[in-house]
């Protein structure tokens, strides 16, 4: 899929230069050759970088990616009326294109500049008969797919993210994986910070894809277990507990699950949710956490009793619309649950659109996430 994007943009690139060189005015010819330079030398140096993955230091990559976004994607905008330009010779249909290619230019800029500092809380409500009456009430907050090796010591920023989340006043604190881009020292110096999150009665944790270090060539497999085992470590030294496919009973009658990564091709599966069950009464209230949102389909809905489900990972693909009734983004065609609450039946999903970002340094659209859940429990019908 990635290559097709990047086929089409090449070609929206071709038809926004020849639109701008054929006007033969220096200052659009200047516009256009700069348009292309910024667009494959950014393409040239992020793809350089990517083979160094095994670092801490992501700024190089990110930002040369944030230039090739700012350049290319904009023209997507102008090609298909560009195409009718050149077909047809008339001027308004082109001038309509230049204008929604500087539209989405300042979009994409005010995503890299704000959009990715821009903590939005988002509140839902969910009413459960099965629910214990003593948890009637409880307020719960998620967060996922921190990947702070995207922020750049940018302590400030994150601290007032952490702050909002204090703000809510959960009882507990549940992270859906994603701490990292890739390996464990990405978390040096932020343990302070993210210690501070509160919660009153607890904070619980589980992986996701990223951080079992699938993504990075290392020299031994006991070097690459030894980062997930200071990764874990890292979980309990900023005051969250790790679940590993394991099962904890919260209060009575109420538990919850943590499964490891399980997603769909390529992503690993190593989440082992019948064994997770094992030990959970059947007339219990149950909340899973699992990472990957396809692993609700897959396994969850309609094959087990488990009542509510947090994820993320999908990120909202950190580009998309949420106005006016209307909710898309591109990774929709990828995953059909990808940002907000769903249900099937009684059995309920909700998918983060992460806290922090990754590749891409900004979030036009779809902006960074701090969820409230508060639960109340309702009597059955008779």
């Amino acid at each position: 899929m990635f290559g097709i994007v990047l086929l089409l943009i090449i070609l929206a690139q071709a038809t926004l230069s020849y639109a701008l060189f054929e006007i033969q005015h220096p200052f659009f010819i200047i516009l256009g050759m700069l348009q292309l330079l910024l667009f494959f030398g950014s393409m040239l140096v992020m793809m350089r970088s990517i083979r160094n993955r095994k670092t801490t230091d992501y700024r190089r990559g990110f930002n040369a990616f944030g230039v090739m976004i700012a350049s290319g994607v904009p023209a997507l905008g102008f090609f298909l009326f560009g195409i009718v330009y050149l077909i047809t010779g008339i001027a308004w249909i082109e001038y309509i294109g230049f204008g929604i290619t500087i539209s989405m230019f300042f979009a994409i800029l005010s995503g890299i500049i704000w959009g990715r500092w821009n903590w939005k809380t988002h509140t839902i409500e969910l009413p459960f008969e099965n629910l214990p009456a003593d948890s009637d009430g409880l307020r719960i907050v998620q967060i996922s797919d921190i990947h702070v090796g995207s922020f750049f010591n940018k302590y400030d920023k994150v601290e007032k993210a952490i702050q909002q989340i204090n703000r809510l006043e959960a009882d507990f604190v549940f992270f859906t994986g994603d701490l990292v881009n890739n390996i464990a020292e990405e978390m040096l110096g932020w343990e302070v910070i993210f210690s501070k999150i509160q919660a009153k009665i607890g904070k619980y944790s589980i992986l996701g894809n990223h951080d079992y270090g699938d993504y990075v060539p290392w020299d031994k497999e006991e070097t690459k277990n030894n980062n997930l085992t200071k990764l874990i470590a890292i979980h309990k030294e900023i005051g969250f507990t790790p679940l590993l496919n394991e099962a904890v009973e919260l209060k009575p009658g109420f538990w919850l699950l943590g499964v490891e990564n399980w997603g769909t091709a390529p992503f690993r599966q190593s989440g082992k949710l019948e064994e997770t069950l094992e030990s959970v009464p059947s007339d219990s209230f149950k909340l899973l956490l699992s990472h990957d949102p396809s692993h609700f389909d897959e396994q969850v809905a309609a094959k087990t009793d488990i009542d509510l489900t947090l994820s993320g990972h999908t990120h909202g693909m950190q580009f998309g619309i949420e106005r006016f009734g209307i909710k898309w983004s591109p990774v929709s065609f990828r995953y059909k649950k990808w940002a907000g609450l769903y249900n099937v039946g009684k059995q309920f999903l909700y998918v983060n659109r992460g806290f922090g970002y990754l590749g891409f340094p900004g979030r036009v659209g779809i902006y960074p996430e701090i969820t409230l859940i508060k639960l109340h429990s309702v009597h059955k019908e008779a």
